[in-house]
């Protein structure tokens, strides 16, 4: 549909413009008919219809009826009417531009405009073909749930960009929820996987750390993951990820399921939701960006190896339903080698448990690696009543006071300054700023 936008067969958001009115009488025509690929005819009316039957309109291929199986309607630049048709047989665009006369014709006139006006019976018109035109579209794949795009799968859409590519490929998604696991491999980089909207467009599994696999054994926290992103250069904008797992739906103790494993090196994400209960977001190598972005659990929900910057970002902390531990934001497990681990900026820290029960984090020694010393350092945000005066905890028995977690002027009933939680100097905390934690990469370029 995207496409179809961008050669204004469709509207897109505000660019709507008001539809004419005709006074009564005034018949409504078929503006044109498009073949759009994938067995589609787009039918544009002159005019915007209040009321639509579908079957007004009817095609002929070489003389002979040619069916459709379904329809969907949609809007047009100017506010007119348009009518997605999809054709039972095949449509192959060189035959019909050679050899084969498709023609749409009116052979009903139940729909009408505003005013009454109904269609011009036997009006008619001669298929188009548009295909060129939207395949000159450059590095732009697009998918929904209705068939009216490339593909109907995120994969399919990720599958068909070319391994190794060198140039950035727009992947936009359509409104819907997919059901489905999602890999975006080391080998494309450059992939920008655009929602429609970041509350409507879902990409969703509900796998989880102690569910039985096929070929045996269970799929672990890593295995857990609905969307895993290995590519570098990537961005992700206008998304919600989730790990639909239901916790209370099994009696297991590994309950872990990520939204998202992100290993990559120069991966973005912008105005994105990420969604689940314990573990939602594994970052775990490489350096991650976050901007504007929603991200909601309980346990650990943000973890890993990573170098990894959330600006503006907002961090819900759910209820557990304990009057004294609801979990921990972060549990990262930076190597002692890099000097940073997460940086968290100019972002709220909300929930909706108790006051005092949520801790900022604590250490994560992964297979108890003495080497993962976790960085962690909350800078001018705002931390809601529900974070604990302590701040900070051990983990596995590793003491929260060996790890490099600190503060530098966060305010709200959640910052609270004692000698458990450690303040970062002016000098220091000149050093943590997006640039020295992400290697020197400037994602706002």
């Amino acid at each position: 549909m995207k496409k179809l936008k961008m050669l204004g067969i469709a509207a897109e958001g505000m660019e709507t413009e008001t539809p004419k009115v005709y006074p009564p009488g005034n018949k409504v025509k078929i503006k044109e008919v498009d073949y759009i690929g994938h067995n589609l005819i787009a039918v544009t009316f002159d005019r915007k219809l209040e009321s639509i039957n579908v079957n007004d309109v009817s095609f002929l291929k070489n003389g002979e009826s040619l069916e459709v199986k379904r329809a969907a309607i949609a809007e047009g630049k100017e506010g007119q009417t348009v009518i997605f048709y999809e054709s039972e047989t095949p449509i192959n665009s060189e035959s019909f531009i050679m050899e084969d006369k498709i023609v749409a014709s009116v052979v009903k006139e139940d729909s009408k405009d505003i005013s009454g006006n109904t269609l011009k019976i036997y009006d008619h018109r001669k298929l188009k073909d548009i295909t060129t035109q939207l395949n000159e579209i450059p590095n732009l794949l697009t998918v929904s749930k209705d068939g009216l795009a490339d593909y109907t799968t995120v994969q399919g859409a990720i599958d068909a960009v070319p391994a190794n590519n060198t140039e950035k490929v727009e992947v936009f998604i359509e409104n819907g929820v997919y059901k489905e696991l999602v890999t975006i491999p080391k080998d494309k980089p450059f992939i920008h996987l655009k929602g429609e909207n970041a509350s409507g467009t879902i990409i969703t599994y509900d796998n989880y750390s102690g569910r039985a696999k096929p070929e045996g054994g269970t799929y672990g926290t890593t295995g857990s993951a609905s969307v895993y992103i290995y590519g570098d250069d990537f961005t992700a904008e206008n998304l919600t990820f989730e790990n639909s797992f239901d916790e209370q739906s099994v009696n297991v103790n590994n309950k872990q399921a990520v939204a998202v494993y992100a290993r990559g090196d120069r991966q973005t994400f912008k105005n994105s939701r990420f969604i689940g209960n314990q573990d939602t977001l594994y970052v775990n190598g490489g350096t991650q960006y976050f901007y504007q972005s929603y991200i909601e659990g309980d346990v650990d929900f943000i973890f890993g190896r990573s170098s990894a910057v959330f600006e503006e970002c907002e961090i819900f902390s759910l209820d557990r339903g304990s009057s004294t531990n609801n979990g921990f934001v972060t549990a990262a497990s930076t190597l002692i080698t890099e000097p940073y681990g997460y940086l968290f900026l100019n972002s709220k820290l909300l929930s909706n448990a108790p006051a005092g029960t949520v801790y900022l984090g604590r250490p994560w020694h992964p297979s108890g690696d003495p080497n993962a010393i976790g960085s962690v350092v909350f800078m001018n945000s705002y931390l809601g009543p529900h974070i604990i005066e302590q701040g900070w905890t051990d983990m596995s028995g590793f003491s929260y006071k060996d790890a490099r977690f600190n503060e530098y002027k966060n305010y709200g009933p959640g910052a609270v300054i004692n000698e458990d939680r450690r303040q970062l100097s002016d000098e220091e905390a000149k050093l943590y700023n997006i640039e020295n934690v992400l290697k020197g990469w400037d994602p706002k370029e």
